[in-house]
This record gives structure tokens, C-alpha cells and sequence, in this order.
């Protein structure tokens, strides 16, 4: 049965088939706990939303109609947990979007001192840039960017039309690339940094 595919477990547990729930949690849960620790940045936190996600998968797979991916489904109900946590949390969203930034800076920084103070710089630069972009820009910036999801995907997961998805990653590129560009403009400390734009954030321009 591990060999199957997601759909054909997924036939298989609404038979009632318990041994087929187990294996789609163990085929997906390192995803679902790798995407909220990214976002949290606190382990514990991020096993408890995880395992949530999986009991109300468990509870909505009913509804599960088979028009999109069954992970880009899945992805939408974590990302509605998560935003359920926020709220209750009272957590203001640039917060939560700028620690998973760091934490995707992170992973891609080596190990030299030069390397960590540089990433600490732009750190600082992202969150200044961030903070002046509108939620639903900073959004689809994370979405497409730092989750690489595809438009259709994010289209699903915003539950907003394919152009409105288009279009806002487009105005979200082009705000970024002159905020970014402004903020390294009056940079007076490292003049030589002037055009540069974040490590692992280059293909971010207003072209489309």
C-alpha cells in the first residue's frame, strides 16, 4: 500500500481502512511539521499544529472532491490552522512572515562569520522592505517564493482567481524591487551593496 498513490489511499481510508490513514500521516508529516516549524520557529508549537492538521484531515477527508492536489488541499488546511493559531495568539502577520524569512535564510547562510553577519544585515533590510508591503503582497511573495508554490496552487490556497494571483505577485515584485532598492540607496554603511538584494531572494523583480 506504500507504493500507492495519495488518491488511492485516500479510497482506501474512506473504506475504512485505518492502516491507510497511518500511512498517509507518515508520508506527510514531515512536510506539514517542516512547514510550521518554518513558519514559528518553535519545535513544540510546531508538532502540536501537525498533529492537529492531521485530526481534522482525518475529520474533513470526506470532503475531499479530488479538484485540486490532495497535498495542495492538505497545504490549505495547514495554512488555515496556522492562521487560526495567529489569531488566537494575537501575533501581527509581519512578525510571523519575517521569522520564517530568517529561518529560510537560515538554511541556505554558511558557517563564516562574514556569511552570518552579512545574512543579520539583510535580515534587518527584509524586514524594513516587508514591513512597508501591503499583507496580501508580503502573502503571495512568501507563497510563491519561499514555499514555491505555483500560481494555480496559491490560487487555491487564497481562494482568490488565477489573475488576482498574477497580479499580485506581479504589484508585490515591483514594490519590492523599489522599496529594496530605496533601502540600499540610503544605506551609508556598505556602499558597495547598493543593487544587491537578499541571498536566495535574486529572482525576485518586477518582470513577470
Amino acid at each position: 500500500m506504500e507504493q500507492q498513490t495519495d488518491d488511492q489511499i485516500i479510497a482506501e481510508i474512506r473504506q475504512g481502512n485505518q492502516e491507510a490513514y497511518r500511512i498517509l500521516v507518515d508520508r506527510h508529516k514531515n512536510y506539514i511539521y517542516n512547514l510550521m516549524y518554518r513558519e514559528l520557529g518553535h519545535r513544540e508549537t510546531a508538532e502540536d499544529l501537525a498533529q492537529e492538521v492531521f485530526v481534522k484531515l482525518f475529520r474533513y477527508l470526506p470532503h475531499f472532491r479530488g479538484e485540486a492536489k490532495f497535498t495542495t488541499w492538505m497545504y490549505r488546511l495547514a495554512m488555515n490552522t496556522l492562521t487560526d493559531y495567529r489569531r488566537a495568539q494575537k501575533r501581527r502577520p509581519l512578525e510571523t512572515i519575517v521569522d520564517s524569512i530568517k529561518s529560510w535564510f537560515s538554511d541556505r547562510v554558511e558557517e563564516e562569520p562574514e556569511e552570518r553577519l552579512l545574512m543579520l544585515e539583510e535580515q534587518q533590510e527584509v524586514q524594513l522592505v516587508l514591513g512597508k508591503l501591503k499583507e496580501k503582497y508580503r502573502i503571495v511573495l512568501e507563497l510563491y517564493h519561499m514555499q514555491q508554490l505555483s500560481y494555480q496552487e496559491i490560487s487555491m490556497v487564497l481562494e482568490v482567481p488565477l489573475r488576482t494571483v498574477e497580479t499580485r505577485l506581479y504589484r508585490a515584485k515591483q514594490q519590492f524591487e523599489r522599496i529594496w532598492m530605496e533601502v540600499q540607496a540610503s544605506d551609508t554603511k556598505v556602499s558597495e551593496t547598493t543593487t544587491r538584494k537578499p541571498k536566495g531572494m535574486e529572482n525576485i523583480s518586477a518582470s513577470r
